[in-house]
């Protein structure tokens, strides 16, 4: 299941970092199931990977408009 970029939006900073911690993990878990042949779901590594592209596109879509707001 993909996350909303809303959803994301709405979490604080510390949520978001947890949360792309625990994708990450599972990307791992996922990519070692896949080598071992045992991976129910194959498309579940590619939507686990655009989610992690989401959260790391909206911290730094904030970390650059406060760098445009301090200018």
């Amino acid at each position: 299941m993909s996350i909303d970029p809303d959803e994301i939006r709405s979490m604080s900073v510390e949520e978001r970092l947890k949360l792309l911690e625990e994708l990450r993990l599972e990307l791992m878990k996922l990519r070692a199931q896949a080598k071992m042949g045992t991976l129910d779901n194959p498309s579940r590594i590619r939507i686990v990977r655009k989610n992690i592209a989401r959260i790391l596109t909206i911290i730094n879509e904030e970390k650059k408009s406060k760098e445009k707001s301090r200018k």
